[in-house]
């Protein structure tokens, strides 16, 4: 209402006495109308203010929803603070982890070079036995180099095949012993006897235990000592005698530990009888236990079985009765089972002749169904095809319905543009000069009633104007706008319109 100023017109009787009848209701429609126009303009600027409130709304909300995306950006920059933390932590751990598995490599390496020259290998230059002791894990970072580890890995097959090797070469030196000793029994014929009895405890005892194992070797280096050097029959008659005296020492041992164990296993044995003998009188006593509540038990079990079998017996009694009594009355039920029987029959020979006459009844529905069927099917094609042609005409009149539309909404517009801002400007010069006249110095009589006969002339032609152009109006267009309060519907005006009756000038419009 800031920019639409309406002059309020004061229409009192005793000040418009002079003036005619015509002129009165003419200012008395203006007022109305521009009361309705006000109205509308009231509407409008609450409708406006609401969408300012709505406008004013959404911009807090814009506000709060930047302030909730500026907190939404500091919790990514957290986040993304956190994730390069979190990264570079399992940097440090992964440079660990590398560092841990270098260690790891290089002490394998160190274990398996100290196998291989455990088994005697020696693959290495001197540079490289002296520059082993100084060799350390990579740096943090530094990716763990296999060539060593295979390096190892290659050295331990070739001590494996040393160490197979080996164990050849000390089969076949066992063998050799096992031939000098026995080239050596043979030589010796005094102490036969003693030294056969020597070779079956020395293979017992291989057989049987391999911490002899030895022992043997001992004996075979002994043997190709004596094999380098000259050998001679003292020689080995000592060494012969001192293995007895080693052996007859073994054999008082092995009989010592024999003694032993026999000793063990009668302690054993007896402890196993009374063993058994104290589990064989618990299980006496709790035999006698549970023989004792197994009788305690049946006979509480018995009681109530004892009590069902009397009341099955009298229930029996009372059932031999009945089927007695159902002897008796046996004979009569078949009579009336037979009479049921024969009706049945009578009943079922009417049913077949019923079922016949359906069967026909059905046929007969059946072909009239069809004769329908096909008559509904033609009926259904005649109205598809008239449901088509309507369909189509319907388009087309449809079509000629959307352009008249067209065409009347183009007339309308033209008519909006047109009359009214000219009707809007011939009404606002005529306030103007009502205004001027109303305002002006006191004339003659004479010129007075001249220029009210010319304005009631005037006016007339304006009212019948207004008058048609308001029932074309009302014919061709829907009101935009209905008051709740009055009866009066205006139509739409134009924002050039509303600003000149606001600012007292002419429309920038002319018309045609």
């Amino acid at each position: 209402m800031a920019n639409l100023n309406i002059t309020k017109l004061v229409l009192d009787k005793d000040s418009w006495e002079n003036i005619p009848p015509m002129v009165f209701k003419s200012f008395q429609a203006t007022n109305a109308n521009m009361n309705a126009v006000k109205k509308w303009a009231e509407y409008y600027e609450g409708r406006t203010k609401s969408q300012t409130d709505s406008m004013t709304k959404i911009e807090e909300k814009v506000l709060a929803l930047e302030g909730s995306i500026g907190v939404l950006r500091e919790q990514m920059v957290s986040g993304e603070d956190h994730r390069s933390d979190v990264a570079e932590e399992l940097r440090q751990h992964a440079d660990n982890c590398a560092s841990t598995f270098q260690r790891m490599a290089w002490c394998m390496g160190i274990v398996f070079s100290q196998i291989g020259q455990t088994f005697g290998l020696q693959r290495e230059t001197e540079e490289e036995v002296e520059g082993s002791g100084d060799r350390q894990p990579a740096p943090l970072g530094v990716l763990m180099a296999p060539e060593g580890l295979e390096r190892d890995v290659e050295m331990i097959q070739s001590a494996f095949e040393r160490w197979r090797e080996l164990q050849a070469a000390d089969q076949l030196r066992h063998a050799s012993v096992q031939s000098c000793m026995q080239d050596l029994s043979r030589s010796v014929d005094e102490s036969h006897e003693k030294i056969a009895a020597c070779n079956e405890i020395v293979q017992d005892s291989v057989n049987a235990n391999e911490s002899l194992k030895n022992e043997l070797e001992k004996t075979g280096a002994a043997v190709l000592e004596l094999q380098s050097l000259q050998v001679k029959h003292d020689d080995v008659e000592s060494a012969v005698q001192r293995k007895g005296e080693e052996l007859e020492t073994l054999h008082r041992m092995t009989e010592q530990s024999v003694e032993r164990l026999g000793r063990g296993v009668e302690d054993h044995l007896a402890e196993v009888q009374r063993l058994v003998a104290d589990i064989s009188r618990q299980t006496d006593e709790r035999i006698a236990d549970h023989s004792n509540q197994v009788s305690r038990m049946v006979e509480g079990h018995m009681n109530p079985l004892n009590a069902y079998l009397n009341t099955m017996h009298v229930k029996t009694d009372a059932m031999r009765v009945d089927v007695d009594k159902l002897k008796d009355k046996a004979p009569e039920l078949k009579s009336r089972i037979e009479a049921v029987v024969t009706q049945l029959q009578d009943l079922e020979e009417a049913h077949r002749g019923t079922v016949s006459q359906l069967h026909a009844a059905v046929d007969a529905v059946n072909a009239n169904m069809e004769a329908h069927s096909d008559r509904h099917i033609g009926h259904h094609n005649e109205l598809s095809g008239s449901v088509k042609d309507m369909f189509s005409a319907l388009t087309g009149r449809l079509a000629e319905l959307q352009a008249f539309a067209d065409t009347t909404a183009e007339s309308l517009e033209l008519v909006k543009r047109e009359d009214l801002s000219g009707l809007a400007r011939e009404l606002l010069s005529l306030d103007q000069k009502v205004a001027k006249w109303v305002h002006s110095n006191p004339l003659p009589a004479k010129i007075s009633e001249a220029r009210l006969y010319s304005l009631e002339a005037r006016l007339s032609d304006e009212m019948d104007a207004r008058i048609a152009l308001e029932c074309k109006v009302r014919k061709t267009i829907t009101p935009r706008m209905r008051d709740d309060t009055a009866d009066l519907v205006l139509p739409q005006l134009s924002q050039e319109l509303s600003q000149g009756f606001a600012r007292g000038r002419k429309p920038s419009g002319d018309r045609r």
